[in-house]
């Protein structure tokens, strides 16, 4: 009785649960573990730049990342159709080794949450993300450490994960009336400023979801972004949200997906010392932020979830009819790195459910599934509820969640690139203190019902 007297109080402070992120491995099998992991993770990145420069004739290559760094880059925008197949590989490959060698100069460790960032950032890099547009929050980052002379490791994290706000640098550069040159500076400077407000909103802001909605940064970037827009409304810019989405390299992206998944999957058993160890404790987690699977589990059991979530979302798109697009694409892998941060099969599958759902009985046309896809693959930002709620309350939040989706992205105009983290912040801030209710009415009335029977019999 006492257990569930605390339990309720807890619940009562407003308290989550969380999983600490500690700097030791249950992967002793590896001596140097951060340096296999940093190989690990450049091995992803050369593997990328090769698939864009074998894929290209070079100067359709050059051509192809030209278009990508001048594009505004504001949601959709495919850089399978703005650029090229080779140079959004090539992109994405540049700025996800950029994004590793900032972090091994740093002398960052890497763990859960540092894959996920690296994931995050390789995925968006295929529709929204590049190196011109994403340096200028990195320095603005870098500046806000020194201001408070703190450690740039402390917040590396809102730095890889804050280039969703790069298309505000790039529409600024090149998709207002300003002159490139003037544009440009412009761009800079606006992005070194939002760099160095990110890291104290994303920690202030984390208390609004209490931990429930993993894409914290994108929440926070989406109030930053719609400020941004906002200002940029109120001086009479109309910001266009284009529909860039290019569907005839969907073979060669499935292909690319699958084979990343099954090469996790094989890492993993072999890291793992050909077992499974691990895995029944990483489904057993409600993966509530800050999870951390790497320190929590072991690597090997990690790289595992990993690539038993990237087939199970490659399988979801082919189930819906979908093709791999670049936000397609994106979207996958961003949900294979949060998959060392939180998402597995049993918190997941509820919120796949819940979206899905919420399409099939509203009057929204699903001929073009690329909304719906994007919508649920995404929603697994919101893992955390059913994790730790249960199924039902995970496929509510599914279902809020497309409700809502589709009408937020007007108020940043898409420039912020984690839409979905947006909305899913707003739908964890609103079903967990509902659902803390109802855990705390029916702990309440079990207390009540027991004490009654404890006085009967005395």
């Amino acid at each position: 009785m006492e257990k569930t007297i605390n339990s309720t109080a807890k619940h009562r402070k407003g308290e989550f649960m969380t999983r600490r992120i500690i700097h030791k491995t249950k992967d002793q099998s590896y001596p140097d573990f951060q340096a296999f992991l940093y190989r690990l993770i450049a091995a992803y990145c050369i593997i990328l730049m090769l698939i864009g420069i074998v894929s290209d004739p070079s100067i359709d290559l050059i051509k192809g990342m030209f278009r990508i760094f001048t594009s505004p880059s504001n949601l959709i925008t495919d850089y399978f159709e703005v650029g090229s197949f080779g140079s959004a590989f090539l992109n994405s490959g540049i700025l996800t080794m950029a994004s590793l060698l900032l972090l091994w100069i740093k002398k960052v460790r890497l763990n859960g949450p540092m894959i996920a960032a690296l994931f995050t950032v390789s995925g968006f890099s295929f529709f929204g993300k590049d190196i011109f547009n994403s340096v200028p929050i990195f320095l603005g980052v870098s500046i806000y450490a020194r201001l408070v002379r703190k450690p740039y490791s402390q917040f590396s994290l809102a730095a890889l994960f804050g280039s969703t706000l790069s298309p505000v640098i790039s529409y600024i550069a090149f998709g207002s009336n300003l002159p490139w040159p003037a544009g440009i500076i412009i761009g800079y400077l606006v992005g070194i400023f939002i760099g160095m407000i990110l890291p104290p909103l994303s920690s202030s802001f984390l208390q609004f979801h209490r931990g429930f909605s993993l894409y914290n940064v994108g929440f926070t970037s989406g109030i930053i972004a719609m400020m941004a827009a906002s200002i940029m409304r109120l001086f009479g810019e109309e910001i266009d949200t284009p529909r860039l989405i290019a569907r005839q390299y969907s073979t060669e992206a499935g292909i690319f997906l699958c084979s990343l998944s099954i090469a996790l999957l094989l890492v993993g058993f072999v890291v793992n010392n050909r077992s499974l160890k691990g895995m029944k404790s990483i489904i057993a987690s409600p993966g509530v932020l800050v999870t951390d699977f790497v320190t929590e589990d072991g690597l090997g059991a990690t790289l595992i979830n990993m690539g038993i979530m990237g087939l199970l979302m490659i399988a979801f798109v082919i189930l819906l009819g979908g093709t791999f697009s670049g936000p397609i694409v994106g979207a996958v892998l961003t949900v294979i790195g949060f998959s060392a941060f939180g998402c597995h099969i049993k918190n997941s599958l509820p919120i796949l459910a819940g979206v899905v759902f919420a399409a099939f009985v509203s009057p929204m046309d699903t001929s073009d599934p690329v909304t719906l896809i994007m919508s649920a693959l995404f929603g697994t930002s919101l893992a955390p509820i059913a994790g730790y709620y249960g199924i039902l309350s995970g496929i509510a939040a599914g279902f809020l969640h497309m409700t809502l989706v589709s009408n937020v992205t007007y108020l940043h105009g898409g420039l912020n690139l984690y839409n979905n983290g947006f909305s899913c912040g707003f739908v964890a801030a609103c079903m967990v203190p509902f659902l803390d209710m109802m855990i705390d009415i029916k702990e309440d009335r079990g207390n009540g019902r027991e004490g009654k029977s404890m006085s009967n019999r005395e």
